[in-house]
């Protein structure tokens, strides 16, 4: 999905399975953000080929990763993105997918010149019951060790796919990030004051 928009919102989906429901509530944040104003982009890291990071701290000296893989085509969309938006099931218990770690690990290259600082972030995750808050703190605390700023998140249930559209409060909860996204942006912009 993408979409035309006065700014620009990424949603990042790190679940290993296609339009489960950590795909349904990114998607649901996503098309609030669209109908605000938003041009909203959708990704899925299962989709693509990325490497684990090697540790290989070059990204430190250079503030690029060296290695050559489908996160070479992400690195552009997140500098372009106003909002980013990360999504992963919970994995093990209490933590995200090994699709989100990668993810999040290679991340790295921007976090020493923090090129994601005041960026609007926030995180959707989707669990059987357990788990949700601590898969939240993880994602969160990635972004907000980019600088980014947190808008909050959205925290579904369900066991089969598209069971969470039977979660209303996480539908509600995906909707009002979408809003939350879109309003801080647009502060960040100085198009919104308070008053």
């Amino acid at each position: 999905m993408v979409t035309m928009g006065t700014f620009n919102v990424i949603g990042v989906s790190c679940s290993p399975r296609k339009n489960g429901n950590t795909d349904i509530l990114i998607q649901q944040v996503l098309a609030t953000a669209a109908e605000d104003g938003a041009a909203v982009e959708f990704v899925r890291v299962s989709d693509m080929k990325i490497s684990p990071c090697d540790a290989c701290w070059t990204c430190a000296k250079t503030g690029e990763c060296h290695i050559e893989d489908d996160m070479q085509g992400l690195y552009p969309k997140l500098l372009h993105a106003d909002g980013i938006v990360i999504g992963s099931p919970v994995h093990m218990g209490y933590s995200v997918s090994g699709q989100a770690q990668v993810f999040l690990d290679r991340t790295f290259p921007f976090w020493h010149q923090k090129k994601l600082r005041n960026k609007v972030g926030g995180c959707v995750v989707s669990s059987n019951r357990r788990g949700g808050i601590s898969t939240i703190r993880v994602i969160n605390g990635a972004l907000f060790g980019h600088h980014i700023i947190i808008a909050g998140y959205a925290n579904g249930y369900g066991s089969a796919p598209g069971d969470v559209r039977k979660d209303e409060r996480a539908l509600n909860e995906a909707t009002a990030l979408g809003k939350r996204l879109c309003e801080l942006i647009r502060i960040l912009r100085r198009e919104v004051f308070w008053s």
